[in-house]
């Protein structure tokens, strides 16, 4: 069994991907060419960094082990229409990206965007303010980071609502009595662009957006002319349809958005969350045991 890692691993966690699969040989792709050409024989592949460009020199690949949760960037025409088992990274940063969608939410309760131009101006600006627990959230996407957040702001408070997206009429229902609308969903062919003219044209004027999600689950367009029109109070915005987010981007220049660069998985150095996950998903492959977080390659997750 042949294993090829798509990162240069720490001494300890090389040493327990060894435990794992005792008889494996090992190799480490060190550049584009060098994985291109170690894929060939490789029956599993563990890590992101140069998969897809040494993908299609495969010859007897089985399985794939992701480092992130979406898969958006994975699931390509090829490697749909591959028998490869893919696995993701679901679940390990859950808690990471809750936090960062509820300190979105924050922010957007206290204005503190919006205190910054009036800094600028060199006045001293106060303004009455709600408070969290005076809130009703509705969350799209009950994976774990949806759940997450759920959890902290019930915690504070706030009123929850969640649905299920096959349930399209139940959360369109909901759209005028929520001050915020958070996006926790993977890209797929079902999510791009889901949250449209038409949904954001549900919402009572003054909500808000927060996406911790996929940038183009959202009509980001639409988003930007409904807030400047000001039937929406504002965004908060940590994932976009194009990243990173050009200089020139109107998104910068209006104050109501709140932008953050997709921060909400923050970069990380060794040893890496999913490092206990390689290994027992390892462990799995060559016990030939039933895989952790296997991607489900038609519904994108």
């Amino acid at each position: 069994m042949n294993i090829l890692l798509m990162y240069k691993p720490s001494p300890g966690h090389f040493q327990e991907l060894k435990m794992a699969a005792p008889a494996a040989t090992f190799f480490i792709a060190e550049n584009t060419k060098d994985a291109q050409e170690k894929i060939r024989e490789a029956d599993a592949v563990l890590g992101n960094r140069y998969f897809l460009q040494s993908f299609p020199f495969a010859k007897k690949l089985k399985w794939m082990q992701s480092g992130s949760s979406g898969m958006d960037l994975i699931l390509t025409e090829e490697t749909l229409s591959h028998p490869v088992q893919i696995t993701s990274a679901r679940g390990i940063y859950d808690d990471e990206v809750a936090d960062h969608a509820v300190a979105l939410v924050f922010s957007l309760v206290r204005g503190l965007h919006l205190f910054r131009d009036a800094q600028k101006k060199g006045h001293w600006e106060r303004r009455s303010l709600p408070r969290i627990s005076q809130t009703r959230s509705l969350i799209l996407g009950w994976g774990g980071i949806g759940q997450g957040i759920a959890k902290r702001l019930l915690a504070l408070g706030s009123q929850v609502y969640a649905a299920a997206l096959k349930t399209r009429d139940e959360w369109e229902e909901l759209l005028p009595q929520v001050d915020f609308l958070i996006l926790a969903l993977p890209l797929t062919p079902l999510t791009r662009h889901i949250i449209s003219r038409r949904i954001l044209e549900k919402m009572h004027p003054g909500a808000n957006l927060v996406n911790v999600g996929r940038g183009e689950t959202v009509d980001e367009l639409a988003l930007l002319e409904k807030i400047q029109s000001n039937h929406l109070a504002g965004a908060a915005l940590d994932v976009f349809t194009t990243e990173p987010l050009k200089s020139d981007h109107p998104f910068w220049r209006e104050e109501k958005i709140l932008l953050t660069p997709h921060v909400g998985r923050s970069p990380e150095t060794a040893p890496y969350q999913w490092e206990g996950l390689f290994v027992e998903n390892l462990r799995r492959f060559y016990s030939k045991e039933s895989l952790l977080n296997l991607v489900d390659k038609q519904a994108g997750y």
